[in-house]
């Protein structure tokens, strides 16, 4: 890690999902996902197509380029950056975990059926890591996190039931 402190980290987290207009422990899952629970704004992750993965979203090199996310930014203003990047690539107002992840993981909301490493974006989204990063994630914000069980599980369902419904497969969620 940097040694930057991440105290700043929930109260950023916070007011970008307010701007966004989603829930900021959907915001904090999936951040805690992508750092492996560090929280920390200059996580190293792989190296793949496109670069040293690195930060809260695990940005690739272009991306960073692009939202000019430097290894000594304030956690606030890479945090700003994270709403921007959301938003180009279409997350809404209302949206939750899986278009939040969808966006991170696959580039643009939607694609729960994108490979990453092996695995789609709805198995991850449906992973026990997940389910365990929600909780990393509501005790960062100082939620309890058995006051948000059901909201990603149960809108994962429906998503995931849509998604396979359009596949022609059912599945019994």
């Amino acid at each position: 890690g940097t040694g930057y402190s991440t105290d700043l980290l929930p109260g950023a987290i916070r007011k970008t999902a307010s701007e966004l207009g989603v829930h900021p422990l959907d915001l904090a899952t999936a951040i805690s996902y992508e750092t492996g629970g560090t929280f920390d704004p200059w996580q190293r992750g792989p190296t793949t197509r496109y670069g040293q993965h690195r930060g809260l979203i695990q940005w690739g090199e272009p991306q960073r380029q692009q939202y000019g996310i430097t290894e000594d930014m304030p956690v606030g203003q890479q945090m700003q950056s994270v709403g921007q990047y959301l938003r180009d690539r279409g997350v809404k107002d209302g949206m939750g975990l899986p278009e939040i992840y969808s966006a991170i993981n696959a580039g643009t909301v939607g694609r729960l059926g994108a490979v990453d490493m092996g695995t789609t974006v709805a198995q991850k989204l449906a992973s026990p890591q997940m389910a365990r990063h929600r909780q990393i994630g509501a005790q960062f914000l100082g939620l309890n996190p058995g006051d948000y069980p059901a909201e990603g599980a149960h809108r994962f369902r429906n998503h995931l039931r849509f998604f396979l419904d359009r596949l022609g497969n059912s599945l019994d969620i």
